[in-house]
């Protein structure tokens, strides 16, 4: 994790090819027991609920003093791996059909969830984000994740209605 946040912010590299090729020729005599790409590849792989853990911590620790603590705003943004016209060929056992109601398309692909604090007159500041398979209702997401946080009232934009749910 150490290797793979570090050339990601000091050298720029975003793809787990190269900075496994950066670790193997820069920090070998650090990290002798590195590896190959795939191992590398597999132990990243592994820490998924480490990097969660992570993004959690910095999100509250780098939460803004304007937040309505006692508003959340519910959103979510389809990720299109290919229209609907086509057989998915990528990344198959996490993505599947649905439609896009907002764009008036069918797609491959999952959807990423966003909970985040309400801030006046700018944009929510994520306070959790959530992947699922493109085809899960958002209010079963909603329901699963989040209907237990008490004192908050959700603002969520639904088939252009709004819907206010406010949990007490």
């Amino acid at each position: 994790m150490p290797i793979y946040l570090y050339v990601m912010q000091y050298e720029n590299h975003l793809k787990v090819k190269h900075i496994h090729r950066f670790a193997e020729e820069h920090l070998k005599s650090w990290f002798p027991k590195l590896g190959s790409y795939q191992a590398f590849d597999n132990r990243l792989n592994k820490l998924n609920d480490t990097f969660s853990r992570l993004v959690k911590i910095l999100l509250l620790k780098h939460q803004p003093e304007n937040c309505c603590l006692d508003q959340s705003v519910l959103d979510l943004l389809p990720i299109i791996t290919c229209l609907g016209k086509r057989s998915s060929k990528v990344a198959k056992e996490i993505t599947d059909k649905s439609y896009c109601f907002t764009k008036g398309i069918y797609y491959h692909g999952l959807k990423l969830h966003l909970l985040g604090y309400r801030k006046k007159g700018k944009l929510p500041h994520p306070e959790q984000i959530l992947y699922t398979l493109a085809s899960i209702n958002d209010i079963t997401v909603f329901k699963y994740a989040w209907s237990n946080i008490e004192n908050r009232t959700f603002l969520a934009i639904k088939y252009i209605q709004t819907l206010i749910l406010t949990k007490k």
